[in-house]
């Protein structure tokens, strides 16, 4: 029990001191708004489809109870978001992030970049199930010594075009950086 408690606390220290000193992405869990992102609009006279959850109200979105005060960004067609973030050409990093559709919402295309390349692509089928956050780690060669990554959002055969994709924890650091969810995995108790 002692082991187990230490190993999560060993556990917890190294996940906040390895990845918070290296992220690259600001505002990657949307807690200051869309601060530090360039939100792109289809149309800039339409309000913005891109929102912040800080409330309670997340059975507005669909999620399941358990993503209570989340911060998170949402995109539909109409609507991306990009940073710029200090890279070393040639060098490879990792780019962490949780997506989740919302109920209802259409057939959704997550389209993700780096630089000018899509580093992952999956499609969201309508579904009217709660929604629920799933973390992708995905890696890129950096091309030069600045890279923008963006996150886009496009309907598939949808009626629900306001409706969008759910997007929270972005971070990013050099593939150098120790993989912690390797070192618990390697861990037996």
């Amino acid at each position: 029990m002692l082991k187990s408690l230490f190993f999560s606390v060993l556990f917890s220290f190294l996940t906040i001191t390895l990845f918070a000193q290296d992220n690259l992405i600001k505002n990657g869990q949307f807690v200051d708004g869309t601060n530090n992102w360039n939100v792109l609009l289809l149309d800039k006279n339409e309000p913005i489809k891109a929102h912040i959850e800080h409330s309670n109200v997340y059975k507005e979105y669909g999620l399941a109870d358990n993503f209570v005060g989340t911060n998170f960004v949402e995109l539909d067609q109409k609507s991306a978001i990009q940073q710029v973030i200090p890279t070393k050409k040639g060098e490879v990093y990792i780019l962490f992030f949780a997506y989740a559709p919302r109920p209802n919402a259409g057939t959704k295309q997550l389209i993700v970049t780096a630089g000018q390349k899509a580093v992952y692509t999956t499609t969201l089928n309508n579904s009217d199930d709660k929604g629920v956050f799933t973390y992708k780690k995905v890696s890129f060669v950096a091309t030069s010594d600045y890279t923008k990554i963006g996150f886009h959002a496009v309907s598939i055969l949808s009626d629900a075009d306001d409706k969008g994709i759910l997007l929270t924890d972005i971070l990013c650091n050099r593939s150098s950086v120790v993989d912690v969810n390797e070192i618990y995995l390697d861990k037996k108790f």
